[in-house]
């Protein structure tokens, strides 16, 4: 190692750590990455990556991009701050907080974490701004974010956030607990912390994780403090309300309500001062309205509850809380709370001073009414407001205000209002009169004035309404009177007096009523004014529910009603006097027993009005007679009541007005008064036995209808237990207990009860039968029967569910007994019964249960009853839900099995099962019954576990199998029947769908047989209606079950039976009409489809079809329902051959449609119906039947051949028919040997002459195609005016679908017209021309197809036709249509006339290309020999003229013909034409194609002037030349090595040229293969130039030659380096040259050392062509040099170097701007590959020529020097050392007189031979260096500025390595500096380079070199150089001498003497130059600023001459004053003081 190596390891870089390898290096600080992956990424990475992030986030808020420039740019990449000046420290410190304050909402987003990993790594942000960090991550202080943020944050010891070093260590987020537990030991966090939301908000940066933050440490930090100070609340509270003083147009909310809730919490904590109470409530309410009103009062209640109450709030306060919404609810509510009064206290205190505003006083009113409003409230407003009465400054209004608002209080809180006058009048003695007064008048006046009325009026109004009856008494009076007088009516206080008077009549002092009623006329006449309103009151004072009047109350009332009021008043109104006024009086009772007495005394004398009421009527006598009686009270009154009910109830059935009676008798049974409810029981009850017949049912349903009992469980009377139904419900207990306990619930159950066994005992109807299983929802024709059966099914309901069995015994025991023999079949009506009601379920489950006891019984009597009418309600009931119901169910079955065991003999409700019902039942003899109830009964496990086994069972027991035996299926058939007649005669939908669905699987024609009724009147219903209403009578689910039955086993009745097929088709007829629901449809289409019409006979199947044809065509919602239908049914060849006859047009004439005239019309109706039948054959696969294709043809011909009003209707229907014909055909498999005429084509090709619709025709074109293999023949006849029409019509249009048209047309009759020929003609020359005019159908109509489907639509057909024998054809006829316009045309336009055939020919595989090539050229060959030989009779295929050549003679169109194809043949081929794999194949189909193309090119002149060939000639010619350029590298080589071989130069041009352009894309093996032949090629090329010395056959073969050495092989080295003498001759040629040149170029690189014979000739040869300033030659020549220098570097000598260097030389200097590219890239050459040794000593020697040349020279030479040096070995550098040292000081002396001129260069040299030296070989020539600039010459500054130079480049490469050298310089740089001082010298650029010298070896000093005694030597004379600078006015030197200045002071360390320079440096102020002064203050400044803490001791005296020059009379010098000043205070604080 050297010495200079080992001082650069010592003095290593402090920031080495940064340079070293990763691998080694320390991990680093990273917010994303670990420490070892943070390594991984470079600086740009990451700088990409904080980007990528800020882009994304800017996306989501823009303002970031403000920050994009300052802190992401190109230019912050290289930003370090520590080397920033304060000023741009402060301005990077504020762009980084205001970007960290704009990332708080984000900093848990991804690209938040790219951002801060730049900050970090970038401007390290974790140790520059811990606090703005902090401020960011601090919310987030529980996240993973914060810990590992602050795992990099350099927090030191004992700073203020050293608590969180624990943290950072344990790598732990900071729970909350800890950080307020830090805020109460440190009040600086806590005031940190505490700002951060203020701050957010001041700059509008708030976010929601910020607020909850603050909002949780605050509270916690408040609720944790023992004790706020001032100094706590001096922060705490402005930064509360900072949210609640928002500026923002959009505040944030939830800040509000924070502060809301903070303030809550701190006003629990401390007591506030008054004025901070108020400025706390104003702050509240001012933004109150940005949050709910409701928030706001808690709030405030809260805050001021524990505080000491205020007297009242400000106004802008109140003006706040006025305008919020609601806020009278909320301070209503808020009254209820606990301290409500200190906040509301206040408000109303200042309410009292805005009396005049209507908001002020509702609200004040509204507190005022709100009961519990505490006392302390109304206290302080009653205060309040007897301040406003009594001030005498008050405004009238808001007096009368305040004493209507007093007057609410008088009125509610009276003793308060007292209290609170009491003390003001205590208080002030001047006042006491005035507050008597006032409440004297409080209590006399209104609330609310009306200024209408008279205060007389008003005095009486408010005593009737007094406490004293007795004045109420006499207002009365007066206010009768007052009404008495005239006209008052027509006052305003009319309504007022009425109003008090109907009022008084509710009184309840009997004084009050006397006075009232004591005029009777007077008060009569004003109750009848609204006698509604009066009754109506009364009545609920006497008759409501809980109403107690006296008896001399209702004495009263009713004296005066009977004597007074009723006699006048209307017959309404006595009415309802009579039932809401006495009726409840009427009843006797023992509560009422006397009232009852006196009522009916005040009926007696006065028969008038109630006597005589038509409910009253005779009811007086009856009750005073019955009166007269002598027997006990109690029955007394019983009778009473009794007599009364009973007349009563007479009187209603008297009555003509029944209904209106009636109906208020119902009302009364829900009457809410127990005495008028209990009579109205009564009545209804007498009425129920006086009524019989139909009456007696209709009223008891209303009655029970009434009841609305829904159950009786209810009563539970002890006594019922005891004393039974019987006697518990007779009259005279029920009446007993309405007598004694008129009021009891139990009174009540006893009435009901009575009433729901009086109607049980109602007998049933005995005119007709019931049907006991009628469903009661539908509607009967006897109303009468439904409600007799809903009666008894109700009575059994409330019996079954009352929880006292001796009720329910009874009700059942009558119910029973009522029934008799029907309630079996009552019972099956319940438990089959409609209701879906799962309650209900109980019911029927206990009607099974009577029902099985029924049975039992019958199972004792043995009395031989067959109940087989019962059994199908019973399998109803065991598919119930409720396994209890089928359990039950099946204990009835097996009852019914017993009783089958025995001989029965009677038949229950034989045929009136089901009441009166047309519908005959079946019924099963006793064996059939047995067997099938034992069936049942062997399954009853089954049935009692699974709901659906029945119809499993019934699938499995009555399913008829082909196995079964007769006997076995005639019992299978008799059951089903039974059911099925049953089912016929249910009335109950859901019963029947039950039944039907049990037997829904089993298939028997019987089903439609039997429910034929059924049928027919479900058909009748739903045909009557309209299509929605069609489930009216019968519901979908009972539909689909009727019609689920019409399966493939009916088709059998359906075809023989008439009268069922005609209401089949009726049933289709209305299910397929539009608009009714699907469900009935499908399930027809199902059935139809599954079988049913494939059973139809002929007639059927056709009428079906039929109707389906004629629905779908009528109806459009049917038609795709009928479609599909019929595509699933439709099979049969003669039904679709019969409905084609049926619906095709009538047509009288075969004329063509296009030429007759249009008379046929099809009929109206049949064209829809056969569109829908086509269309249904069209789509849907036929069978393979050529009867059905003939008849398909024929109706086509018949729509042909009709005329339509529509022409696409007809369009339609044809294009339907040809794809049913397609469906057919294709169906059939084998062609058959059919005659032309059985399939007629002749239609379609009709149809295809008259169609106007593409469409048809595209279809009947592809019909053709596909009839083609079943008619080949009538194909064949008909198939030229087939591609007639299809040229004209089809071939022009440019759609995808017409293309495809013509491709499938071709594919089906081509090929059977190519078979044809091929039969008819089987040479090819024959088919050739036998198919002629049928290709020329094709390629006549080449133009007329779109230009881009050409090359497709005729790949395809050649494809059809077949490759091998028509291609040749079809290329031929393409070619000869332009034939004539080809041989005209230029070599660029050809390719596009020939692009269609040549396309053709290309899309064939090689082969097949080369062959058709060859027959096209045989062609040529014959047209060719006819040109010459016009005599020949050789046939050709090309023969005769087209209609646009008749004007040309035979002869010259034939030869048009032969040189267009020739022509074709040349342009045709290319390469992949002749490439195959094969390469013998190749050979051998190649060569005809080669003889061909020889025999046209040598073909010999015809004998006439018409027989000239040349043209011929020269096409083939071409197409030789075109030929080679493709053929296969092999035969390529052997061609053009023919070609060489003639001696015609064309011939030989043409050959080279193409050698030269194809041997360098041949591969590497094929290249090899051809070598023994380039070789001969080779020999020929150098026979070749001699002879013809220049022109372009030698530049060619030199080309030739260039692509033969550029590809040379092994074995064409000594051929080629034979050829090298050749190419030298050519250079000296300027012709030549530049082919020669490229020939020399690969040979220079590629023949190696065989070229070294001709080396130095080359090279001077080469040197002397780029010295002519032949641009056009310099790149070669300079390639040629390049080359030797890369293939033999070694063999370059001195001379050769030296004649390159001179070269370049040169070259430089004759440049006007730098050297060329490839001259550069030659000198990189020359240095690198050109051993040093060599290259260092032809240098050196080269010198001497140089140093006298022009400075250019002396620059490139350096230029070349510097590579060479670089590239140099050190022992080879050390040993030419001396030499070169003495270049450098020969160059250095050049330069120090050229100034700039070269110095860069030689120092660049320079520097480069010094980085191979030692320090041994280095000292001693730094020290001649030293010797040559300073000992020398003195005065030579030019040398010491050129070495001053040259030591500080030393510097920037070496650093600190140069220090050592440095100890030489010191004392003569000292020397100089003091020469400028004293003025000796004033060379400004030798001045500013010995300071820029010092500067950077203060600057890398790394601590050793410069110390104190050398710092010192040197600091004086630099500090005199800033009086130089002043003196010398140098502005560039300013600023480099303070560079040198902040140098010195940061390598200094001795405080002594830096003090030195800072005094020193000062004491340039006091200069009497101005200037002087000024740039000394300005350098101060500088050390200020940037080493302001080393300077910190000497602070007292800078600010000493501070305080001189802010006095200074120079204002430049003062301003700089004030800056150093602030450089200063920065680093030391305010030195005001100093």
């Amino acid at each position: 190692m050297s010495s200079l190596a080992a001082q650069l390891a010592k003095s290593a870089s402090l920031n080495s750590a940064l340079l070293v390898d990763r691998t080694k290096r320390k991990a680093g600080e990273s917010y994303l990455f670990t420490g070892r992956e943070a390594g991984q990424h470079d600086l740009e990475s990451v700088h990409a990556l904080g980007v990528n992030g800020l882009l994304q986030l800017a996306a989501l808020d823009s303002s970031l991009r403000l920050f994009e420039d300052s802190l992401f740019s190109e230019q912050a990449k290289s930003t370090d701050r520590t080397l920033l000046s304060g000023e741009a420290n402060e301005e990077l410190d504020k762009a980084v907080e205001g970007l960290l304050a704009l990332l708080g909402p984000y900093l848990m987003d991804a690209p938040t974490g790219k951002v801060l990993e730049w900050l970090v790594r970038r401007f390290r942000i974790n140790e520059f701004n811990i606090e703005a960090v902090l401020s960011l991550f601090l919310p987030y202080h529980e996240s993973p974010h914060f810990s590992k943020m602050i795992s990099i944050l350099h927090i030191k010891p004992n700073s203020t956030w050293s608590f969180l070093l624990p943290y950072k260590s344990a790598g732990q987020s900071l729970p909350r607990v800890s950080l307020v537990t830090e805020m109460l030991r440190n009040s600086d966090i806590a005031r940190f912390v505490t700002s951060l939301l203020p701050n957010a908000i001041k700059d509008d940066h708030c976010h929601r994780v910020l607020l909850a933050f603050s909002a949780a440490s605050l509270h916690d930090f408040i609720k944790r403090s023992k004790k706020l100070d001032e100094g706590t609340l001096a922060f705490l509270l402005p930064a509360l309300l900072e949210p609640l003083q928002q500026k923002s147009l959009t505040p944030s909310k939830d800040a509000i309500l924070g502060s809301y809730i903070l303030l809550t919490v701190l006003s629990q904590q401390c007591e506030f001062a008054k004025p901070a109470l108020k400025s706390i409530l104003a702050a509240m309410a001012g933004c109150a309205h940005h949050v709910t009103t409701k928030q706001f009062v808690s709030a405030a209640v809260i805050v001021c509850q524990p505080q000491v109450e205020l007297e009242k709030l400000s106004d802008n306060t109140v003006k706040a809380i006025l305008c919020l919404s609601n806020v009278e609810d909320e301070l209503l509510l808020a009254t209820s709370w606990v301290g409500c009064e200190k906040l509301i206290n206040p408000l109303v205190t200042a309410l009292g001073h805005r009396l005049a505003d209507d908001t002020t006083t509702s609200l004040l009113e509204a507190l005022l009414v709100t009961s519990n409003v505490p006392a302390a409230i109304i206290e302080h407003a009653t205060k309040s407001l007897l301040k406003q009465v009594l001030s005498s400054d008050t405004l009238a209004s808001v007096v009368l205000t305040a004493r209507r608002l007093l007057s609410i209080i008088h009125q509610r809180y009276p003793a308060i209002l007292n209290d609170v006058a009491e003390r003001e009048s205590k208080a002030d003695a001047s006042v006491q009169a005035s507050v008597e007064q006032l409440l004297i008048s409080l209590s006399v006046t209104p609330g609310k004035s009306k200024p209408a009325a008279s205060q007389k009026d008003v005095d009486l109004i408010l005593a009737s309404s007094s406490a004293d009856a007795k004045v109420r008494a006499i207002a009365v009076k007066d206010l009768i009177a007052l009404n008495g007088k005239e006209n008052s009516k027509e006052t305003s206080d009319f309504a007022a007096i009425r109003s008090a008077l109907v009022a008084r009549a509710l009184d309840s002092s009997i004084e009050v009523l006397e006075a009232l009623y004591e005029q009777p006329s007077a008060i009569t006449s004003i109750l009848l004014e609204d006698d509604k309103t009066y009754i109506n009151h009364l009545a609920q004072t006497l008759s409501s529910a809980g109403a107690k009047p006296k008896r001399a109350v209702v004495r009263i009332h009713l004296a005066y009603l009977a004597s007074h009021f009723c006699p006048a008043a209307s017959a309404m109104i006595i009415d309802d006097v009579v039932h809401k006024i006495l009726f409840p009086f009427l009843l006797f009772s023992k509560p009422r027993q006397h009232t009852a007495e006196q009522v009916w005394e005040i009926i007696e004398s006065t028969p008038a009005p109630f006597a005589s009421h038509e409910w009253l009527a005779g009811c007086a006598g009856v009750v005073k007679a019955e009166r007269e009686k002598v027997m006990d009270v109690v029955d007394k009154m019983s009778a009473l009541n009794g007599v009364l009910s009973t007349r009563i109830a007479q009187n209603i059935i008297i009555s003509n007005d029944y209904k209106t009676h009636f109906s208020t008798l119902v009302s009364k049974l829900k009457s809410t008064n127990p005495h008028s409810r209990a009579l109205g029981y009564l009545i209804a009850r007498s009425l129920l036995s006086q009524l019989s017949g139909e009456h007696q049912i209709n009223t008891a349903h209303q009655v029970l209808k009434a009841m609305d009992l829904d159950s009786i469980s209810g009563i539970e009377d002890a006594s019922l237990e005891k004393d039974g139904l019987l006697d518990a419900v007779d009259d005279e207990s029920s009446s007993s207990s309405i007598v004694l306990k008129p009021n009891s619930q139990t009174t009540l159950h006893r009435l009901q009860i009575s009433i729901v066994a009086s109607i049980a005992n109602i007998p049933r109807p005995s005119d007709f039968p019931l049907d006991w299983l009628s469903d009661l929802n539908t509607p009967s024709s006897d109303d009468r029967l439904c409600h007799y059966i809903g009666l008894m099914r109700a009575v059994y309901s409330l019996a079954n569910e009352s929880s006292l069995p001796v009720l329910s015994t009874g009700l059942l025991q009558a119910l029973f007994i009522s029934l008799k023999d029907d309630a079996l079949a009552f019972l099956a009506g319940i438990w089959s019964g409609s209701s879906t009601d799962e309650k209900y379920n109980d019911v029927r489950h206990i009607a099974l249960l009577h029902a099985a006891a029924f049975l039992e019984a019958h199972v004792l009597e043995n009395d031989g009853m067959d109940f087989q009418t019962i059994l199908p309600s019973l399998l109803i009931a065991l598919q119930s839900e409720d396994s209890r119901i089928r359990q039950v169910a099946m204990e009835c079955v097996s009852r019914l099995r017993i009783l089958t065991e025995r001989k029965l003999s009677n038949v229950y409700r034989f045929d009136i099962i089901y009441g009166q019902n047309e519908r005959k039942l079946q019924y099963l003899d006793q064996e059939d019954l047995k067997e099938y109830l034992g069936g049942l009964v062997e399954y009853r496990d089954h049935f009692a576990h699974d709901v659906t086994y029945l119809k499993i069972f019934h699938e499995q027991h009555l399913a008829i199998l082909k196995s079964d035996k007769r006997k076995n299926s005639e019992y299978k058939r008799r059951v089903l029947c039974f059911l099925l007649s049953h089912i016929n005669a249910l009335s109950v939908q859901k019963a029947q769908i039950a039944l039907l669905k049990s037997i829904q699987t089993i298939s028997d024609g019987a089903k439609a047989q039997i429910l034929q009724p059924t049928v027919q009147s479900l058909v009748l219903a739903a045909s009557s209606v309209q299509p929605k209403d069609v489930f009216h009578s019968f519901s979908e689910d009972f539909t689909s079950s009727i019609i689920a039955c019409f399966d493939a086993s009916v088709a059998k009745e359906l075809n023989n039976s008439q009268t069922q097929w005609e209401s089949y088709v009726i049933m289709i007829r209305t299910y397929f009409t539009a608009g009714t629901a699907q469900g009935p449809r499908v399930l027809l289409i199902r059935s139809l489809e599954a079988g049913l019409f494939s059973k139809f006979n002929q007639e059927r199947k056709i009428g079906l079809s039929e109707l389906f044809l004629e629905i779908g065509a009528r109806d459009a919602e049917a038609y795709a329902i009928c479609k599909r239908l019929l595509s699933n049914v439709l099979e049969d060849v003669w039904l679709m051959v019969h409905l084609l006859n049926v619906l095709s047009p009538s047509s009288t004439s075969a004329a063509p449609r296009a030429k007759r005239a249009k008379t046929l019309d099809a009929p109206v109706d049949s064209l829809p119906r056969l569109t829908l039948l086509v269309e249904i054959l069209g789509t849907k696969s036929l069978p393979g039947s050529l009867e059905l294709i003939s008849h398909l043809l024929e109706t086509l011909n018949k729509v042909i051949q009709s005329v339509s009003s529509s022409q696409a209707d007809v369009s339609y229907i044809e294009q339907l028919l040809m794809s049913a014909i397609e469906n057919a055909a294709t169906n059939i498999m084998e062609a058959p040997n059919l005659s032309p005429s059985t399939i007629r084509l002749d239609i379609l090709v009709e149809l295809i002459r008259v169609a106007d619709n593409p469409q048809t025709f595209h279809q009947a074109l592809l019909l053709i195609a596909n009839l083609a293999r079943l008619a080949p023949e009538s194909v064949l006849h008909n198939v030229m005016p087939v591609f007639t029409f299809m040229g004209s019509n089809v071939f022009h249009r440019d759609d995808t679908y017409s293309f495809r048209v013509v491709q499938q047309t071709i594919d089906g009759i081509v090929p059977v017209m190519v078979h044809s020929l091929k039969q008819a003609h089987p040479q090819l020359i024959d088919l050739y021309i036998g198919s002629r005019e049928f290709i020329r159908v094709f390629t006549d109509a080449a133009n007329h197809i779109p230009r881009h489907r050409r090359n497709n639509f005729f790949a395809h057909l050649v494809d059809v036709l077949g490759v091998k024998d028509f291609l040749p054809p079809v290329c031929m006829l393409l070619v000869e249509k332009v034939a004539s316009r080809v041989i005209r045309q230029t070599a660029d336009d050809i390719p596009s006339s020939l692009a269609l055939p040549t396309a053709l020919l290309h899309h064939q595989s090689p082969a097949t290309q080369i062959s058709a090539l060859v027959e096209i050229l045989s062609e040529a060959q014959r047209l060719a020999s006819r040109v010459t030989n016009p005599e020949t009779k050789q046939t050709t295929f090309l023969d005769g003229t087209n209609d646009t050549e008749h004007a040309t003679s035979p002869s010259l169109l034939t030869k048009r013909r032969a040189q267009a194809l020739v022509i074709f043949v040349g342009y045709a081929l290319k390469s992949s034409t002749l490439e195959t794999t094969d390469v013998s194949e190749e050979r051998t189909t190649i060569n005809p194609l080669v003889s061909h193309l020889i025999a046209l090119a040598v073909l010999p002149e015809g004998t006439n002037s018409d027989g000239k060939v040349g043209d011929i000639v020269q096409a083939a010619r071409f197409a030789v030349s075109r030929a080679l350029g493709v053929m296969s590298a092999v035969d390529f080589v052997d061609a053009v090595l023919s070609m060489l071989e003639t001696d015609d130069k064309n011939v030989q041009l043409g050959a080279l040229e193409l050698l030269g352009d194809r041997l360098p894309r041949v591969s590497e093996k094929v290249r090899q293969q051809t070598s023994p032949r380039v070789n001969k090629i080779i020999s020929s090329i150098q026979r070749i130039i001699p002879v013809s010395r220049e022109g372009p056959l030698v530049q060619t073969a030199f080309r030739a030659l260039t692509a033969i050495v550029s590809t040379i092989c092994t074995g064409e080295e000594s051929v080629v380096t034979g050829m090298i003498p050749s190419v030298m001759s050519a250079i000296k040629i300027e012709s030549l040259a530049p082919a020669a040149l490229g020939a020399l170029q690969p040979m220079s690189t590629k023949l190696g050392p065989r070229i070294i014979p001709f080396f130095r000739e080359i090279i001077s040869q080469m040197v002397v062509i780029a010295s002519s300033r032949n641009n056009l030659l310099l790149d070669d020549t300079l390639a040629v040099l390049h080359g030797l220098l890369s293939s033999i570097p070694n063999f370059w000598g001195s001379g050769e170097v030296k004649q390159v260097v001179n070269l370049y030389i040169n070259h430089y200097v004759l440049s006007a701007d730098s050297p060329s590219s490839s001259m550069s890239a030659l000198m990189k050459a020359v240095t690198k590959r050109i051993p040093s040794k060599v290259l260092l000593h032809a240098l050196v020697e080269l010198w001497s020529s140089t140093k006298t040349s022009h400075i250019e020279s002396l620059v490139a030479y350096f230029e070349v020097l510097t590579r060479a040096l670089r590239n140099a070995a050190r022992p080879v550098v050390l040993e030419h050392l001396r030499i070169l040292f003495r270049v450098f000081v020969d160059a250095l002396d050049i330069i120090k007189v050229s100034a700039t001129a070269g110095e860069s260069e030689v120092i660049s040299a320079f520097k480069e031979m010094v980085v191979k030296l030692n320090e041994s070989a280095f000292r001693p020539l730094f020290r001649r260096l030293y010797d040559w600039a300073f000992a020398k010459d003195d005065t030579d500054s030019a040398a010491k500025i050129t070495f001053c130079h040259l030591y500080t480049s030393l510097f920037d490469f070496f650093k600190g390595l140069m220090n050592p050298y440095m100890s030489i310089l010191i004392l003569p740089f000292v020397d100089v500096l003091k020469k400028f001082s004293n003025s000796a010298i004033d060379d400004l650029q030798l001045w500013s380079s010995v300071i820029e010298t010092i500067t950077r070896s203060l600057t890398f000093d790394d601590g050793v070199f410069w110390r104190d005694d050398r710092l010192r030597q040197i600091s004086t004379p630099i500090l005199e150089q800033v009086e130089v600078c002043v003196r010398l006015n140098y502005i560039d030197g300013k600023s480099c001498l303070q560079e040198c200045l902040s140098s010195l002071v940061d390598t200094i360390t001795d405080d002594m003497l830096l003090k030195m320079v800072n005094l020193n440096l000062l004491m340039h102020t006091r200069s009497e130059d101005a200037r002087l002064r000024f740039y000394a203050l300005t350098c101060s400044e500088a050390l200020w600023r940037t080493h302001g803490g080393k300077l910190l001791g000497f602070v007292a005296e800078t600010a000493t001459f501070i305080a001189e020059c802010s006095e200074d009379e120079n204002d430049m010098v003062v301003r700089e004053s004030f800056r150093l000043k602030d450089a200063v205070e920065s680093v030391a604080g305010k030195i005001d003081g100093l």
